[in-house]
């Protein structure tokens, strides 16, 4: 069917290229165009690929012709086919060349109109300060003639980019009514959808009558379900927003219902941008319901699609500089050929063959220098572009390594060995009756897990909250060695502040090697020390001292397990301290000292030197 459809316009085409000899009257070059036009139209939803041959070839027997208003209707006609195509960088190229051809033949009809289908283009691709330029052209022209069919269409438009641009409820609401009251004017359905939907939008991003917000968005769904069922783009569209009414009214399993709605109408237009705005609002919908997991996962969907997105956006963005250029070329190039005209008079009038001769060659060598300072330009935006990018991806590399480690570090904290020493204790106890020491310890116990999974999330701790957890820590360790620990913990006055802030679960894991790897061995006597002190106004040095069996005799014993030992606990930090000084003049420095008496080990000291991170 689609083969025979094209080989019908291609001979349909051929005969009206060919069919003509000579000079032909413009009234039949309009007659053919405005055939062509309707053949392009035909195909518009159904055989883009037909339509862009159609729109060529219109355009072919338009520059053979030389018939002006042909061409202009040709660059319009391919820039629509473009656009529905998808193609915004060819799309835009083409508009602004129809733009030019319509401002030489004077139409300023078709120069307004085109200039609001570049506005609406520019909406699509998120560069709202230029697309202003164009709707706001468009309306000053159409604003008087309130028979224009499209005007509500314009308020629209300058209502969706002052809503992206944070403009104030009341400006945006101005467009938005005057788009609803035209809307209703010229019986316009869809019109009037999109203004009801922008509405209920403006008052959910400013956060004001949520109730009249929803009474927006349920018409607009009405609206369009009566009108058509199947423009998934918009319904997916008001029930996204209808979802975001809901969750800021607390209403939060109405808000996933209208959001589940969203994301099957996008799923089936195939909109990436739509889905990845959906899943945005689903990440914090579940996130209200306690459903963490889900809210998880819905972020990692929203992270996908906002980095197809992302690299869409860039390939248009590459296409757009690339139009940029060309058109630039275009408009050099007919300014070169109005001033070779210009000097051909002179030459002709005055006869200065000298003077022109001159300003002929410095006209090129200014043009030859506007081209390659042009070319120049656009290698080095490339060049930024890519170190970017690459700056971008090596960033994002980094951030996972963090967060890898801080969850290694975690599960180092957490590790099952200590739970299950900590919960056989309390079992002990509360074999042998002894309930208040049970029901105490659990409780440390459950303090201690409560405060390792808060903090493992906020990245930082105040050195009182870590002191807090560190007691809590060694408190239950005393049951490990059955209450032959002895412990102190000095903090200098001058480092206890709520407003100074350290790296969370950074000393724990020095503490836990100490006592694993140097007094775990002891049989008795039984010493471990915790200093934090202030050493200057930008430094916070912690000291963990125990009088242990020492480094090498502990790796001796290690040794002898033959493999069975591995110290993650210390190897994740170490990771994590290496990216936490990733790219930071003043770094975390660790010292690990041997404390000895006549060559005897007698303990190990480790110095941690932490810069100070205010609130």
């Amino acid at each position: 069917m689609k083969k025979a459809i094209l080989f019908s316009v291609i001979i349909f085409i051929g005969q009206l290229c060919f069919g003509q000899k000579g000079k032909v009257h413009d009234s039949i070059l309009k007659k053919k165009i405005d055939s062509l036009v309707y053949v392009v139209a035909d195909l518009w939803n159904t055989e883009l690929d037909s339509a862009e041959i159609v729109a060529k070839h219109m355009l072919s027997y338009s520059n053979k012709h030389n018939y002006k208003r042909g061409i202009a209707r040709s660059y319009g006609t391919l820039a629509g086919v473009y656009d529905n195509m998808g193609n915004a960088g060819k799309s835009l190229a083409y508009y602004i060349k129809a733009v030019n051809a319509f401002e030489v033949l004077g139409d300023e009809v078709y120069v307004n109109k085109l200039s609001n289908n570049i506005g609406l283009l520019l909406i699509s691709q998120r560069e709202y300060k230029e697309a202003s330029y164009y709707i706001n052209k468009a309306h000053d022209y159409f604003s008087g003639i309130e028979e224009y069919k499209n005007l509500p269409n314009i308020y629209l438009s300058l209502g969706t980019i002052d809503i992206n641009t944070n403009a104030s409820l009341d400006a945006i609401m101005i467009n938005l009514k005057k788009a609803e009251n035209f809307s209703i004017k010229k019986n316009d359905t869809l019109a009037l959808c999109l203004s009801l939907n922008l509405q209920g939008e403006a008052y959910v991003n400013h956060k004001k009558n949520i109730p009249y917000a929803i009474s927006r968005l349920e018409k607009a769904i009405d609206l369009m379900k009566i009108k058509d069922s199947n423009d998934h783009f918009n319904l997916g569209y008001s029930y996204l927003h209808l979802g975001r009414a809901y969750w800021t009214d607390g209403m939060y399993n109405k808000a996933l219902l209208s959001n589940d709605l969203s994301l099957f109408h996008y799923k089936t237009y195939n909109s990436y941008q739509g889905l990845k705005t959906a899943y945005n609002s689903r990440k914090d919908i579940f996130y209200s319901l306690g459903n963490y997991k889900k809210s998880l996962e819905a972020f990692e969907t929203f992270n996908r699609y906002k980095d197809s997105v992302f690299n869409k956006d860039k390939a248009n963005q590459i296409a757009r500089l690339k139009t940029e250029f060309e058109t630039n070329q275009i408009i050099a190039q007919k300014q070169a050929a109005e001033s070779k005209v210009k000097l051909t008079e002179v030459i002709s009038k005055k006869n200065k063959i000298y003077f022109i001769s001159t300003a002929v060659i410095a006209g090129l060598i200014l043009l030859v220098s506007i081209f390659y300072f042009s070319r120049l330009k656009a290698k080095k935006k490339a060049e930024l572009v890519t170190i970017e990018l690459k700056e971008t991806q090596k960033r994002l590399a980094i951030e996972k390594q963090y967060r890898d480690s801080e969850l290694k570090a975690l599960k180092a904290q957490m590790n099952p060995h200590f739970i299950f020493n900590a919960l056989n204790s309390i079992q002990d106890y509360i074999v042998l009756n002894q309930k208040n020491l049970a029901s105490d310890y659990l409780g440390k116990f459950a303090d201690l897990i409560r405060n390792y999974l808060h903090f493992s999330d906020t990245g930082f701790i105040s050195i009182q909250d870590e002191i807090h957890n560190l007691k809590l820590y060694l408190e239950l360790e005393k049951l490990r060695f059955e209450e032959q620990l002895e412990y102190t913990i000095q903090v200098d006055d001058t480092a206890n502040f709520d407003e100074i802030n350290i790296p969370t679960m950074l000393v724990q894991p020095y503490v836990e090697n100490a006592l694993k790897h140097g007094l775990l061995h002891k049989k008795d006597n039984r010493k471990l020390h915790i200093s934090i002190s202030k050493t200057s106004d930008k430094i916070i040095e912690c000291t963990i001292e125990d009088n242990g069996i020492g480094r090498e005799k502990s790796k001796k014993i290690n040794t002898k397990r033959e493999g069975q030992h591995k110290s993650f606990a210390l190897k994740a930090t170490t990771e994590r301290l290496d990216l936490l000084n990733y790219g930071r003049d003043k770094k975390i420095g660790v010292e690990f000292i041997d404390l000895k008496d006549n060559e005897k080990a007698v303990g190990t000291k480790v110095i941690l030197v932490i810069p100070i991170i205010k609130k």
